[in-house]
């Protein structure tokens, strides 16, 4: 028992897939000895209902507060066993499992005894990182006021239609007092919608008459602070009063997107030649137009295929509803041959009826507009045809809009230009967030027709008064592995909002003034690369913090023999393609020991650096593909992370590649297996570090230099923002970033081995014998001393006239 904590071990034999092929009772024999272990045994199969009867029983009989299962993959049953064990006390986190059947008894030749041997090395790191474990409490979300629904747009109606049904209080943000208003300008976000206006006014009115909506009219949004179940949202006084402030429970923005002209390139005039938008205003003001309309369906030529769909539903609309008005007015609707007619039967029906013509045309030449005629490629003869026109009407350009970037940026949604503001979504299983992304409803999350912005209002409010329902019955929890800050260590950098992709870190008002130091349980996903980021260790992941992983690492470096390899593989990629390779029954290097971590983008410098202190020879990180990061951007800034430890490997007089990040394909194990084949085959080729005093002291420095702020301060300029397309190895100016990078890593290497120096011995040193001793330059040397003086760090006194140099206490 160590720390208070009492971790209890339990080995699956699995059949005949773990038994026969590892010697057990030699491992148990191996582990019983571990003094961080208090409980060891082997069960035929703990994932199953005697098994997991038995882990209760035994949680309960010896106290038990950690588990490690020695079994087969974390990613397919650990979820299940916290799900059967939280009725011992075993919450998430408290909890890990060893792949022992696909990373050690399945994956090579080694004899029983060897393996058995392997899983040790491997239990005893899982052991270690429980024994680092310091668990949170259960942290429950409470909502504090009504909901609020912002932004005008017309999803605006279904949400608190939804949200009124269910008796839940809301608000309705808007910037007009009259719901007809709305009606009159919806074609300007949502043309070629007429026919569904009756419906949507029933919904209205149902809303205006609601006891559980209160209409407010309001300025801009200028701010929103806050968590999940209370957030403080600010908007400007239309008649310049005082800014209106509001406490609400739950927001949901309800932004609708901006149609544009497509400007002279394809005529556009505004007279003959216009766009949807100003087609169905003619049509309100002025009625449908005489002689011959053309729609032209022309998303292709416009470099936005994907929007042709809604487009040639709109014009559909708009052409029915001038046929059935004025039969004299010949209609065509004139699209790209590639395009399929968004028809249904009946409404191919109709159309021939109507006489409403359509027309393809071949897309690999674009038709000219010409005054009254449009000239074009006929698609099954090549021939070049005219068709007439006295009224052309175009698709819209569709973009997000001004003001709904605005109201996003407000709400922290990270713009892309030319992009709309649907999420980058993490891929990751519901239990591993709080809420469900709820929060935007509209055509500026992405181009939509009238019915289907409706849809997602109502959408939104439903995970809402889901959330809302959770907390009244007193069930709503955050999720256990999120991050937290330490606000005691936050001086409010920034640097992690600006790196952080599910928007769970915001700002706190209060002393220091706005800080973003803040996360919201409820929206974190744990992905941990803005933990692994940090300058100042503010941020951790709890119940799966750094200080763990360190745990883990030492643990097992500690225990590998000169030949073997430690690894990091991420749970979606290096990990997956390493249990699936152990599925199979693929034969790798037995000299290779992975270790779990959820993201690749998790690992803290840190950590990696420990490794090498603790006895590593080699460390592979293997990831997800390169663009398909489960948390959006954990690859990319590994890349950054393991290039800083490359350059402190070789400041160490290593070899650069004895770091290496790759990645790897669930589907793949093939090509994992080449990975693992190639780098313990370098590690061999290159040998063991040799663990001199020298080297010894220079891997401290190494560690000491990763865990300075100005390193990590400048190491998260060159991060992957949410914002940003650009892979880092692209980066502009690049080669004088990564010079300026390798002077500041130089600088505080030194001044980190100066530290560890005068501190290793507590007697005054001469810049002489310090340079001797560190075996570096004395300009270097004397540069770090002059800065450590000057802030406190160190004394200096002079003896015989000479400057001597000691460690303040």
């Amino acid at each position: 028992m160590q720390n208070g904590t009492k971790i209890g071990v339990f080995l699956c034999q699995c059949g005949n897939r773990i038994a026969p092929l590892v010697d057990l009772e030699g491992l148990k024999a191996k582990v019983d000895a571990e003094p961080l272990v208090d409980y060891c045994a082997i069960e035929p199969f703990p994932c199953l209902g005697p098994g997991l009867d038995k882990l209760r029983q035994t949680v309960q009989e010896q106290g038990l507060d950690r588990l490690v299962v020695a079994g087969c993959e974390a990613r397919i049953l650990l979820g299940k066993l916290e799900r059967e064990l939280l009725e011992v006390g075993l919450e998430e986190g408290q909890i890990d499992m060893v792949n022992l059947r696909g990373h050690v008894a399945q994956v090579s030749d080694l004899d029983g005894a060897a393996k058995a041997a392997k899983g040790f090395k491997l239990i005893k790191a899982a052991a270690a990182g429980m024994d680092a474990l310091v668990p949170s409490l259960k942290e429950k979300v409470d909502f504090e006021g009504p909901a609020m629904i912002l932004g005008g747009g017309i999803a605006t109606y279904s949400a608190a239609q939804e949200l009124s049904r269910r008796e839940i209080d809301c608000i309705l943000a808007v910037q007009t007092d009259e719901w007809e208003d709305e009606i009159r300008m919806l074609h300007e976000h949502y043309p070629g919608e007429r026919h569904y206006y009756d419906r949507l006014e029933v919904i209205m009115r149902e809303v205006d008459e609601s006891p559980f909506v209160r209409r407010i009219t309001v300025g801009e949004l200028t701010g929103m602070t806050g968590r999940t179940g209370n957030y403080q949202v600010t908007f400007s006084d239309q008649i310049d009063g005082p800014p209106r402030v509001y406490e609400v429970g739950a927001i949901i923005a309800c932004l609708d997107g901006q149609m544009l002209n497509q400007g002279t390139n394809f005529g556009h005039d505004g007279r003959n030649v216009i766009c949807h938008t100003e087609a169905e205003e003619m049509l309100w003001t002025l009625g449908v137009p005489q002689g011959k309309v053309v729609f032209w369906i022309n998303d292709y030529e416009a470099g936005h295929p994907e929007y042709s769909y809604l487009a040639s539903r709109s014009a559909w609309a708009m052409a029915r509803y001038m046929r059935e008005r004025s039969p004299l007015t010949e209609v065509t609707i004139f699209y790209n041959h590639q395009m399929a007619i968004p028809l249904s039967a009946g409404e191919r029906k109709a159309s021939r009826e109507l006489g409403i013509a359509w027309t393809a045309y071949d897309g690999a030449l674009r038709p000219t507009v010409q005054s009254g005629y449009l000239t074009y490629c006929d698609p099954e003869d090549h021939l070049e045809c005219e068709l007439p026109w006295d009224k052309l009407i175009l698709s819209p350009r569709r973009s997000v809009g001004h003001e709904a970037i605005k109201v996003a940026e407000v709400l922290g949604l990270d713009h892309v230009e030319g992009h709309f503001l649907e999420e980058n979504k993490q891929r990751v299983r519901p239990e591993m967030v709080g809420r469900a992304e709820t929060i935007l409803a509209g055509s500026a999350r992405y181009p939509c027709d009238l019915h289907e912005a409706l849809r997602q209002g109502r959408r939104a409010a439903a995970g809402v008064a889901e959330l809302v329902d959770q907390a009244k019955a007193g069930e709503l929890y955050a999720p256990r592995m999120v991050c937290i800050v330490d606000q005691a260590k936050c001086i409010g950098c920034g640097l992690c909002k600006e790196i952080c992709d599910c928007g769970g870190i915001e700002a706190v008002e209060g002393h220091g003034g706005n800080i973003p130091r803040h996360v919201d349980p409820m929206v974190c996903t744990g992905g941990g690369t803005c933990a692994a980021a940090c300058p100042y260790h503010a941020l951790t992941i709890q119940n799966n913090t750094s200080d763990q992983r360190e745990a883990r690492v030492a643990a097992l470096a500690r225990e590998l023999a000169a030949d073997e390899v430690l690894a990091f593989g991420c749970a979606w990629g290096g990990l997956a393609a390493a249990d699936n390779a152990g599925v199979k029954g693929l034969k790798h290097d037995p000299r290779m020991y992975m270790l779990r971590v959820g993201c690749i983008g998790q690992l803290d410098p840190a950590v990696l650096a420990r490794a090498f202190v603790e006895g590593a020879n080699g460390l592979l990180l293997i990831g997800c593909p390169p663009e398909d990061c489960h948390h959006s951007y954990g690859l990319d800034h590994t890349w950054s992370r393991v290039n800083l430890m490359k350059k402190l490997l070789a400041l160490c007089g290593f070899d650069r590649r004895r770091i290496a990040l790759a990645h790897a394909d669930l589907n793949e194990p093939e090509e994992y297996i080449a990975t693992v084949e190639s780098f313990v085959g370098l590690m061999a080729q290159l040998g063991p570090i040799e663990r001199n005093q020298e080297n010894r002291e220079k891997l401290q420095g190494l560690y000491g230099t990763v865990n300075n702020a100005r390193v990590r301060w400048v190491l998260g300029a060159s991060l992957r923002r949410p914002w940003e397309e650009v892979y880092p190895g692209n980066q502009r100016n690049a080669l004088t970033f990564d010079k300026d990078f390798m002077g500041v890593i130089s600088e505080e290497f030194i001044r980190a081995r100066v530290a560890n120096l005068l501190a290793s011995e507590p007697r005054p040193f001469q810049l002489e014998e310090l340079a001797d001793t560190l075996h570096e330059d004395e300009a270097p040397v004397m540069e770090s001393l002059r800065e450590m003086v000057g802030e406190g760090v160190i004394g200096r006194m002079h003896k015989d006239g000479v400057a001597q140099y000691v460690l303040r206490a």
